[in-house]
């Protein structure tokens, strides 16, 4: 009775004295387990067995080197490009690059930055009337770009602009505390045009007025000292009511209420007194 070799039981090791059949020119033929593999050893026609000391061996490449190395083995090199070692781009100019399907950057140029470049960038993202604004800078264009504005003419800046019938409501003049003032004190209003001072008590002050120019104005709260009182105020330059000056209340714990308005070449004045603070 024929078996096949596929129907005998499979071994689950192999030992050299072991018996394999082969087939040798065309005849069956046992032969023992050892020839059939190559012994260890590190001649050749053996095997290099799993701890073999070459196998952790670093072995140094050699010969030369291609495709986009220049050069041999184990120090090649890139192949150049043509590219020119280089910054490329200043604060006129922006860097430009070709990059080839292998990452390699193949050209590259410095591209002056120009109005014309600069025009030629998509709007698209920008609100609505901002590209007109950009190309001429006009007050007219900036208030169309704008979408909360209010008002209508030309856009002002800076200080001492000219507002053409303006509607403010429920604004705040500017606050200057002079403190307690001496036998001098200069009224300045380009902080504040609400000034308030208390005198020294019995002691006279000149206050000097602020230059003088065509509607300008600014109002002065003036105390006596809470305690003894008897200060005078005296202000230089100032034109009062039928040509005389007023007379500061001399009680301790008052306050008299200074108006001044100016016609660009002198100051008029005003007072209300003796109030209590």
């Amino acid at each position: 009775m024929s078996i096949k070799i596929s129907q005998l039981p499979e071994a689950v090791s192999v030992n050299d004295t072991d018996l394999v059949p082969i087939v040798q020119d065309g005849t069956t033929k046992r032969v023992n387990a050892d020839l059939m593999r190559l012994p260890f050893g590190t001649s050749a026609n053996t095997n290099c067995e799993g701890n073999d000391a070459r196998l952790s061996d670093s072995r140094t490449p050699t010969g030369a080197a291609s495709g986009d190395l220049i050069g041999s083995y184990p120090g090649p090199a890139l192949t150049t490009t043509g590219v020119v070692a280089l910054t490329y781009g200043s604060a006129g100019e922006v860097g430009q690059f070709t990059v080839d399907s292998k990452g390699r950057i193949t050209s590259a140029a410095a591209v002056a930055i120009t109005p014309a470049a600069i025009g030629a960038l998509a709007t698209s993202q920008l609100g609505a009337n901002v590209s007109a604004f950009l190309t001429t800078p006009s007050s007219a264009n900036l208030a169309a770009a704008l979408t909360d504005e209010t008002g209508t003419g030309a856009s002002v800046f800076a200080t001492g602009p000219t507002l053409s019938a303006p509607a403010i409501n429920a604004y705040t003049e500017g606050t200057v505390a002079l403190g307690v003032v001496g036998a001098s004190a200069t009224l300045a209003i380009t902080a504040g045009t609400v000034l308030t001072a208390t005198l020294t008590a019995s002691t006279a002050c000149t206050f000097a007025m602020p230059p003088v120019g065509a509607g300008k104005s600014f109002v002065l709260y003036l105390k006596q000292a809470a305690v003894t009182g008897n200060g005078t105020a005296t202000f230089t330059g100032v034109a009062w009511p039928s040509g005389a000056a007023p007379v500061m209340t001399a009680t301790a714990g008052r306050l008299d209420i200074f108006s001044f308005v100016s016609d660009g070449v002198k100051w008029y004045g005003n007072s209300a007194k003796n109030y209590t603070y």
